[in-house]
């Protein structure tokens, strides 16, 4: 017989994963699993592909889905490009990595990209090698599970992946067992985003902010001053925006860039 908290985790992981795959209807049965046409097309991405380069970070929302009524404003998906579609002739496949409820996954970028809002961000003022320590780190945690419980606590995962709990674990077995027992190495999509850019946070304004009791950060808070928008979908509009609640900064790069 299972703890009654490994049986509850099991039932909150369902909970949470099966609202990710709901969405509403106008007329009865209200609700639906089923799958729906897009706002964005494939020719729409043939054309966005070639610009993004290895780092940025892609933000989405689709439409109708019950969970987007958990998350505040405008954006709700976020993930790291780890590779250069145009410069990448031996594996041209133009990879992500993102963490959806399979857990944190290295794929194609058409995945995200496929939605109803879509809009890419490129990191300012930063080096190559800035760029390069990112996607190492989001290809590092690949494979790891999605973090229902959305605990930010990045410091403490950068600790973790660089060795040093781990080294610790190795010299006394029962302290490692224990520790990994109560470490949290599950991810959310949006601290995917944030573990990667964690070495310029402050540049990029990579800030938690408290929501329903949690810090978190949000897909919204991308849409910021340290990043300028690469690429975004047609149906991202100003109107559209501050209708689904983004904050003024974030309307204001999207004016910038439809001028």
């Amino acid at each position: 017989m299972q703890p009654i908290y490994r049986l509850t985790d099991h039932v909150w992981r369902k909970l949470v994963f099966f609202t990710g795959d709901v969405r509403k209807l106008s007329a009865f049965p209200w609700v639906t699993w089923a799958n729906h046409e897009h706002l964005v097309d494939f020719a729409e991405l043939i054309e966005a592909l070639p610009m993004i380069r290895y780092g940025d970070v892609g933000l989405h929302r689709d439409q109708g889905y019950l969970s987007n009524l958990a998350i505040p404003g405008f954006m709700k998906h976020a993930w790291v490009h780890t590779v250069d579609w145009r410069n990448n002739p031996v594996d041209p496949n133009p990879l992500i990595v993102e963490a959806v409820s399979e857990g944190v996954l290295k794929r194609s970028a058409f995945y995200p990209m496929l939605s109803d809002y879509v809009i890419i961000l490129a990191p300012k003022n930063v080096t190559e090698e800035d760029r390069k320590g990112a996607c190492v780190k989001a290809n590092q945690i690949v494979g790891e599970q999605y973090d229902i419980y959305f605990e930010f606590d990045i410091e403490k995962e950068l600790q973790y992946y660089q060795g040093e709990q781990q080294q610790d674990a190795s010299k006394d077995l029962q302290q490692g067992q224990q520790w990994l027992q109560h470490y949290d190495r599950g991810f959310s999509c949006t601290e995917v985003a944030s573990f990667s850019w964690w070495h310029q946070r402050e540049a990029l304004r990579l800030y938690r902010n408290l929501h329903r009791g949690k810090n978190v950060i949000l897909a919204d808070t991308f849409l910021n001053g340290g990043w300028e928008i690469r690429w975004m979908s047609q149906s991202v509009t100003v109107d559209v925006a501050r209708k689904m609640g983004l904050h003024e900064e974030g309307l204001a790069m999207i004016e910038k860039y439809r001028r």
